[in-house]
């Protein structure tokens, strides 16, 4: 159907539960709902964001589309080097903006895990995703203390007085910058020449004065990494990112770290709304497009931290986040002929968060140097996330240390021990339904699979801790999670509305998305989902033609 513009919305996180609650205080998607079809979406499993967003783009399921988890392990890689579900390079099958595109169809996308590197290459298929801007090893917020601190080889000289920092950048160009900034201010986005891991790139941060020093946020970085089209990419960093900074998400690293409190980070999550907000607009008014794919992180961000804490500030904050995200669906909806609206997951409340990695360290077939880096050449088994125990199996996996002999006899030994991990304070089991192996597992699969978890705790793959269990602190540590416990986590939300659909209450699963819009470009594809044709007027996708 040509001359027909369809506009994705993904709000990331929002639950149907939480969702129900709002509603009515969320006048424009309230609206569109009253004009349009609703209902529950329901995710995949394991229920987290970049498995389940693979699914909503291919309209596959985990194990058919690839992206099985965070980390997706291959046979002939290490277990320290698992593909990355945030990339294009494990998907097996084609997404929607490939089949769209490649049916001659213009198509945008704003943010998508898997978007790039662009290894589809058609000139009217335009590929962002902002995410890809941020370096591991060079993006973390930090604390710039009194005197000289060098982060990304840029020198910053702080000096203190009254209340009052008086900074001075140099960067790696030796060129400087000078300013003064009051404890409880703001900077305006800045732009560094940075260095990171061998290579000269422009880094974009801001800085706030704290009374123990100047907090320096997350740094986002102008390579090409985040765009199949460079100049376009350039004139967003112009006219976007110089503006009203790069922040993707609310910095909860250095709020659990302990570098900024609550505040800050509230202030960080409105900072990421204020990019994404702009950014998208900029996006989708710049170009020209047939379907476009848009994307907003933070209700996700904001539940993650409030959501399980029982008080009703913490509800309020999560409340204002909704609307946050109201307000961008407000801003899109004159974008587009057909607006859809929907996200991957919901969320569950926890009251702990579970170390497995520290608990295969304990059972004796994880090691670590320095109780802080995983040993590779004397682990055995490895937790990578997503419900996925791998064993470090000879002829597998690269460097692998297990021999078949052994193999069986470790699977039973981690099983057993898994199956009677309990908490220690309460004498609660942990996980509620395990499925091992008695052969090796191939590719993208665990040797053992955690297929159900006690939805009081949150399981983390992190070995940095010194403990197995933690509880979770309100305003300061995740107190809410999603991916194991097929409760309301697994339930999101999906919205039809537009000039080619019907008023309707409806129910899908987020496999079904994908062939159901492309039913409305008139393409049929062969997915693991079904075309919802009960969103259509009169029951057809062509119906207005």
């Amino acid at each position: 159907m040509r001359d027909l513009k369809t506009l994705l919305i993904v709000i990331d996180g929002v639950s149907y539960s939480v969702f129900n609650q709002f509603r009515y205080n969320l006048d424009t998607m309230n609206n569109l709902i009253e004009n349009g079809s609703f209902g529950k979406l329901e995710s995949v499993f394991p229920t987290i964001t970049p498995v389940a967003l693979a699914s909503l783009f291919t309209g596959y399921l985990p194990l058919n589309h690839g992206i099985t988890s965070t980390k997706i392990f291959i046979k002939g890689n290490s277990l320290s080097k698992p593909l990355s579900a945030h990339s294009s390079t494990p998907l097996k099958v084609d997404p929607i903006w490939y089949l769209l595109a490649k049916k001659g169809y213009k198509v945008v996308v704003a943010s998508a895990p898997q978007a790039l590197p662009d290894k589809w290459k058609l000139k009217n298929l335009t590929l962002f995703d902002p995410y890809k801007s941020k370096i591991k090893e060079c993006s973390d917020g930090a604390l710039l203390n009194i005197g000289n601190t060098t982060i990304n080889e840029v020198n910053f000289d702080i000096e203190s007085n009254n209340n009052e920092y008086t900074i001075k950048i140099t960067d790696i160009e030796n060129n400087t910058l000078s300013l003064k900034l009051r404890q409880n201010e703001w900077t305006s986005p800045l732009e560094v020449i940075m260095g990171c891991k061998g290579k000269e790139m422009k880094g974009t941060f801001r800085l706030k004065g704290l009374s123990n020093g100047v907090y320096l946020t997350p740094v986002s970085f102008l390579i090409p990494s985040w765009s199949n089209n460079q100049e376009l990419q350039n004139e967003i960093w112009e006219n976007v990112v110089k503006k009203y900074g790069m922040l993707l998400d609310g910095d909860y690293i250095s709020l659990k770290s302990n570098i900024i409190g609550f505040s800050e980070y509230y202030e960080t999550l409105k900072f990421a709304y204020e990019f994404f907000y702009n950014y998208s607009l900029y996006l989708l008014k710049r170009e020209e497009w047939d379907f476009a794919i848009t994307y907003l992180p933070i209700v996700d961000n904001i539940q993650h931290l409030l959501f399980g804490v029982d008080d009703s500030q913490s509800l309020d904050y999560v409340f204002q986040v909704y609307k946050m995200a109201d307000n961008f669906v407000k801003a899109h909806i004159e974008l587009a002929d057909n607006i859809i609206i929907c996200s991957d997951h919901g969320i569950n409340k926890v009251k702990k968060r579970l170390y497995l990695n520290k608990f295969l360290e304990e059972l004796n077939v994880l090691k670590t140097v320095d109780d802080k880096k995983i040993d590779w050449k004397r682990t055995k088994a490895y937790y990578g996330g997503g419900g996925i125990i791998r064993i470090n199996l000879r002829e597998r996996e690269k460097f692998g240390i297990v021999g078949k002999k052994e193999f069986n006899k470790l699977i039973k030994y981690l099983t057993i021990n898994l199956e009677r991990l309990e908490d220690p304070d309460t004498g609660e089991r942990i996980f509620t339904v395990i499925y091992s192996n008695e052969t090796p597992a191939s590719d993208r699969q665990g040797d053992i699979m955690i297929d159900g978890v006690n939805p009081k705790y949150s399981i983390s793959s992190n070995i940095e801790k010194d403990t197995i269990f933690e509880n979770v602190i309100p305003y300061r540590t995740t107190t809410a999670d999603h991916g194991y416990y097929r409760n309301d986590d697994i339930n999101g939300i999906i919205i039809f509305y537009g000039k080619n659909f019907t008023k309707k209450q409806v129910n899908m699963k987020i496999v079904d998305v994908t062939p159901t819009i492309l039913k409305l470009y008139g393409i049929n594809c062969k997915s693991d989902g079904k075309i919802v044709n009960e969103v259509f007027k009169n029951g057809h996708a062509d119906s207005t033609k």
